[in-house]
C-alpha cells in the first residue's frame, strides 16, 4: 500500500469537506482523508496503481463538485498568495467604509454630506453606491464564483451562504433603485442594501484572512522543520567540491559538511567527525559527537568539526521528511469526536438555506414587509458558521501534534491522541525501553586475578553483547586481550580456546562445569548471589597442570536515568504503570523496584506480551510502550501503541506514537497532551454549537418583539469572530508544557540508584538537604572493579547522595548531606580492603 497526497482548491468549511470526500469516493474505493487545514486529499491505494489515471477520474469528479484538483500542497508558506490576500482585504474594507459613509453618513456624522452625494440627491448617490459595492464585489468574486458552482453541483458550502445573502442584498437593491427610479420616490432609498452587501463579503473575508493567518501558525510545526532542511548541499563530484539543490542529491553521494552547516541529507558518516545538535529532531539542546561509522540526519546543525557523509535517504525518506509526514496525516486525520462536526456539517448548509427560505415567508405573511422579510432572510444566511464547526477539531488536532513534535513525541493519527487521554494502564517492555538494553559488568569473583585477561581475550573474538560488555570492562581495568589459539563457540554455551597454552572456558554455569568440575564453593555461592539480585552471570574457568581457578562475573542492564520520573508522571494522571518482559522474575523485579512499578509480569514470549494486552483492555484502556520486533505484536494489539524511536524499525510501524529518541519522559507528555487538545476540542466544538444555535433564531427574528434585530452586516462580522475564536482557542496549545512530578519540580530527580537504596537525603518536610563534595583519597584500587567495591562501600554510609571514582587520580568524591560523618566513610573504605590516604 502506498499513500498519494493532492491539492485541492475551494475548501472553505467542513462542508466542502464532505463534498470532497463523496467526489473523492465516487471513483475511488480505498481509504480516502480530506484535509481542510493542509487543503489536502490522502488516498491510500494498492502500490501498482495507476497514478496518472486515478488523478484524471478525481479531477473530472472534483471539478463536477465545484473544485480544482492541484499537484501535492507545499509544504512551505505561499507568501505571495498571502499579501495579495491581504492587498484585497485592505482595499476592500477602504471601499466598504466609504460606501458605508455614502449610504449612512448623513445618520453618523454631525457634519451633513457634500449635497451631490446625498443619499436624498436619489440618482447621483445611487450611482456612486452601484459602483463602490460593484468594485467590492469585483475583488470578492471568488465568494459568489465558488459559491453558486457549488450551488449548481449540489453541494452548497459556507461559499454559497455568503453569495446568496449577498446577491440578495444586492437584487433587492436593484430592486429598489428601480421602483425608485420610475416612481421617484425618496422612501425607497433608506431600503437600499448595497452596503450590507459589501460588508458581508469585506467583514467575510477579514475573518478568513486573521483565520488563516491564525491556520498558518497552527501549521508552524511543520513549516518549521521543512525550513530546517537546507536549499543547498555541497557534493564530492569527480574528486571536487560541488554546490547542488539538495534535491539533486541522490543516494550514495558523498556530502560535505562544515561546522556551523545544517545537514542537508540523513547519512552515514565515513571521514570526520565532530558536534552535533540534534535539538531539531530530538528536543535535546546538548549536542552529541559524531565520529566516522555513525548516522546522521538532516536537519541537524555541526556546531563544530567536519563531516564527510554518504548520503543513505533524501527528501521525503529523511527522518525530518518522514516527521513532517507523520504530522501531516496526523493533522488530517480524524478523531471519533469530529463525527459529530461531520454529521452536522453535511446537513449543516442546505438547513440553513431552508431556515431563511422559511424566515422570508414568516416575515412576509406576518407583516407584509418585504424589506423586513429580506433582511431577516439575508441575516440568517450570513450568520450561520460551517467554518467553526469544520475548524474545531482539525486546528487543534493540528496544534496539538505540532506541539508534541516540539517535546519529542510524534503522533501518528488524530486517534490516538484521542484515545490517549482515557489510558488507564501504561506496560512498559522491559529491557531497550525502561533500560538501555546495553548489559555493563556490575560485580565480579574470580580465584586469579589472571582470569579476568584470559576471559576478556576469549571474549575480543566474539560479537555477542555480552562479551562486549565483558571486553568493555577488561578494557576500562587496563586489560589488553592476548592471542588466542583453538577457539570455539558452541552456540548459545560459551565460549573456549587456549591462551598462553592454558585452556580457558567462559560462559553459561552448565558449560564451565561440564568442562572443569563443580564449581567451586565460594565461586558457587557468588554466582547464585548474583543471580538471585537479577544479574545474568557468567562464569570462567581456566585449567594449567591440574591447577583449576574459577570466577564468575555479575552482568545488569542499565537502567535510563529518567525510567523513574516517567513513571511517577503517569502516578501522578492517575496511570498505573505494568511492566512486560521475557527477562527472568529476579531481574525484572530489580528493575521494576528500581524504578518504582508494581506490577510485573515475567518470563513472557511475544504472543504472552499480546495476550495479557488483550485482558488489560478488558478492564480499561491501555497502551504500550515497547522498542523491539518482539513487542511489535503488544504494540498493535494495544489501544495505542508507543515505540521508542531508537527501537527497531517494525516496531514503530506498529506504534501509534513515537518517542524520538531514548527517553520515556514523552509517555506521561503524550498523555498529558492528548488531555489538553481533547479539551479544546470540546470547547471549540461547544462554542461552534452554541453559536448557531442561539445566533440563527435571532438573526431570523426571534426577538423581534422586544425590539432586538440583527442587520446582515453584525451577522457577517459575528460568523467571522466565531471561525477566529476557534482558531486562536487551539492556538493556545502553544503554551502546553508537560507537568512535572512533584519530586521532579525543582528539576532535581533522584536517580534509580538513590531511590532503590534511600539514604535519608530527604528532611521531615520531603525537600532535599543540602549536599556538599568531599574529596577522599583511596590507596589500592587498580581497576574498575576495585572502584565498584569502594563505591558500594561508600554508598551504604548515611548521609552519601553520589560517589565518583577517579582511578588515575586514586580519589573517591562524595555528595553527601549534613548527616554525613567523615569518620563512618573512612572506615567502610578501610573494611572494604582499601587504605584511607590522610590528607
Amino acid at each position: 500500500m502506498k499513500k498519494i497526497r493532492y491539492g485541492v482548491k475551494g475548501m472553505h468549511c467542513s462542508a466542502c469537506v464532505a463534498h470532497v470526500e463523496r467526489a473523492v469516493r465516487s471513483v475511488f474505493g480505498g481509504e480516502v482523508t480530506v484535509s481542510l487545514l493542509s487543503a489536502a486529499v490522502i488516498l491510500v491505494a494498492e502500490d501498482g496503481t495507476d497514478e496518472s489515471e486515478l488523478r484524471a477520474r478525481l479531477g473530472k469528479a472534483l471539478r463536477a463538485a465545484g473544485y480544482d484538483l492541484v499537484t501535492e500542497p507545499s509544504r512551505r508558506t505561499d507568501d505571495g498568495e498571502y499579501d495579495r490576500a491581504r492587498r484585497r482585504l485592505i482595499v476592500s474594507l477602504v471601499l466598504s467604509a466609504v460606501l458605508m459613509a455614502v449610504s449612512m453618513g448623513h445618520m453618523v456624522f454631525t457634519v451633513p454630506l457634500p449635497e451631490a452625494i446625498s443619499p436624498f440627491r436619489g440618482a447621483i448617490n445611487l450611482l456612486l453606491q452601484l459602483i463602490l459595492c460593484g468594485w467590492v464585489v469585483f475583488l470578492n468574486l471568488k465568494y459568489f464564483t465558488g459559491g453558486f458552482r457549488a450551488i449548481f453541483a449540489a453541494a452548497p458550502n459556507m461559499d454559497s451562504l455568503v453569495a446568496l445573502g449577498s446577491t440578495a442584498s444586492v437584487v433587492w437593491s436593484l430592486v429598489t433603485a428601480v421602483l425608485y427610479a420610475l416612481e421617484g420616490d425618496l422612501s425607497y432609498v433608506p431600503h437600499l442594501y448595497l452596503d450590507s452587501a459589501a460588508m458581508i463579503v469585506s467583514l467575510v473575508s477579514l475573518g478568513k484572512f486573521l483565520e488563516g493567518r491564525a491556520k498558518r501558525r497552527a501549521g508552524d510545526a511543520v513549516r518549521s522543520l521543512a525550513d530546517t532542511i537546507p536549499a543547498e548541499a555541497t557534493v564530492l563530484r569527480g574528486g571536487e567540491e560541488t554546490i547542488v539543490p539538495v534535491g539533486d542529491v541522490s543516494v550514495g553521494d558523498l556530502v560535505v559538511v562544515r561546522a556551523g552547516d545544517v545537514i542537508p541529507v540523513d547519512g552515514e558518516v565515513v571521514d570526520g567527525g565532530g558536534s552535533v545538535d540534534e535539538s531539531a529532531l530530538t528536543g535535546e539542546s546538548i549536542p552529541v559527537e559524531r565520529t566516522k561509522g555513525e548516522t546522521v540526519n538532516a536537519s541537524c546543525i555541526l556546531r563544530d568539526g567536519y563531516l564527510r557523509i554518504r548520503c543513505t535517504r533524501v527528501g521525503e525518506e529523511t527522518s525530518v521528511g518522514r516527521i513532517m509526514t507523520l504530522l501531516e496525516d496526523a493533522a488530517a486525520s480524524k478523531a471519533n469526536i469530529s463525527r459529530l462536526a461531520d454529521r452536522v456539517s453535511g446537513i449543516f448548509v442546505p438547513v440553513v438555506a431552508g431556515i431563511s427560505l422559511v424566515t422570508l415567508v414568516t416575515w412576509l405573511i406576518a407583516t407584509g414587509d418585504l424589506s423586513t422579510a429580506v433582511r431577516c432572510a439575508v441575516s440568517v444566511l450570513v450568520i450561520s458558521c460551517p467554518c467553526a464547526l469544520g475548524l474545531a477539531t482539525p486546528t487543534a488536532i493540528m496544534v496539538g501534534t505540532g506541539m508534541g513534535a516540539r517535546y519529542g513525541v510524534l503522533v501518528k493519527s488524530a486517534h490516538a491522541l484521542e484515545t490517549l487521554r482515557a489510558e488507564r494502564y501504561v506496560l512498559f517492555d522491559k529491557t531497550g525501553t525502561l533500560t538501555h538494553g546495553c548489559p555493563t559488568v556490575a560485580d565480579a569473583y574470580w580465584e586469579d586475578e589472571a582470569l579476568l585477561t584470559l576471559a576478556c581475550s576469549l571474549e575480543s573474538r566474539s560479537s555477542h553483547p555480552l562479551a562486549r560488555a565483558v571486553c568493555d570492562y577488561g578494557a576500562a581495568c587496563g586489560i589488553k586481550p592476548l592471542d588466542v589459539e583453538d577457539f570455539e563457540a558452541p552456540v548459545g554455551k560459551g565460549l573456549y580456546g587456549r591462551v598462553n597454552g592454558t585452556a580457558v572456558w567462559v560462559g553459561r554455569r552448565s558449560f564451565v562445569e561440564e568442562f572443569c568440575g563443580t564449581l567451586s564453593a565460594m565461586c558457587a555461592e557468588k554466582e547464585e548471589e548474583f543471580r538471585a539480585s537479577g544479574a545474568t552471570t557468567i562464569c570462567m574457568c581456566s585449567k594449567t597442570d591440574d591447577v583449576t581457578r574459577f570466577g564468575v562475573l555479575a552482568l545488569t542492564d542499565t537502567i535510563k536515568e529518567d525510567a523513574r520520573e516517567a513513571i511517577e508522571r503517569l502516578r501522578a494522571l492517575g496511570v498505573t504503570s505494568v511492566m512486560l518482559t521475557g527477562d527472568s522474575p529476579a531481574a525484572a523485579h530489580r528493575v521494576a523496584d528500581a524504578v518504582g512499578i508494581r506490577e510485573v509480569h515475567a518470563s513472557l514470549l511475544p504472543e504472552d506480551k499480546e495476550a495479557l494486552i488483550r485482558a488489560f483492555s478488558e478492564k480499561g484502556r491501555c497502551a504500550m510502550v515497547g522498542d523491539g520486533i518482539n513487542d511489535a505484536p503488544a504494540l498493535a494489539r494495544a489501544d495505542v501503541g508507543i515505540a521508542i524511536g531508537a527501537g527497531t524499525e517494525v516496531a514503530v510501524d506498529s506504534a501509534d506514537v513515537i518517542l524520538s529518541g531514548d527517553s520515556l519522559s514523552g509517555v506521561a507528555t503524550a498523555i498529558s497532551l492528548s488531555r489538553a487538545t481533547l479539551r479544546c476540542i470540546k470547547q471549540n466544538l461547544f462554542w461552534a454549537l452554541f453559536y448557531n444555535a442561539v445566533c440563527i433564531p435571532i438573526a431570523a427574528g426571534a426577538l423581534a418583539p422586544v425590539g432586538i434585530t440583527l442587520n446582515p452586516m453584525i451577522g457577517a462580522a459575528a460568523m467571522s469572530c466565531s471561525s477566529v475564536f476557534v482558531v486562536l482557542n487551539a492556538l493556545r496549545l502553544r503554551t502546553f508544557k508537560p507537568e512535572k512530578t512533584t519530586a521532579c519540580a525543582t528539576g532535581v530527580c533522584p536517580t534509580p540508584a538513590e531511590i532503590s537504596t534511600p539514604k535519608g537525603e530527604q528532611d521531615m518536610f520531603g525537600f532535599k538537604k543540602k549536599t556538599t563534595e568531599i574529596v577522599i583519597r583511596v590507596d589500592g584500587m587498580m581497576c574498575q572493579h576495585c572502584a565498584a567495591h569502594v563505591t558500594k562501600a561508600l554508598s551504604a554510609v548515611k548521609g552519601v547522595s553520589s560517589v565518583a571514582i577517579d582511578l588515575d587520580a586514586k580519589t573517591a568524591t562524595v555528595t553527601a548531606t549534613p548527616d554525613f560523618d567523615l569518620a563512618t566513610a573512612q572506615k567502610a573504605i578501610t573494611d572494604a580492603g582499601y587504605t584511607v590516604v590522610e590528607g
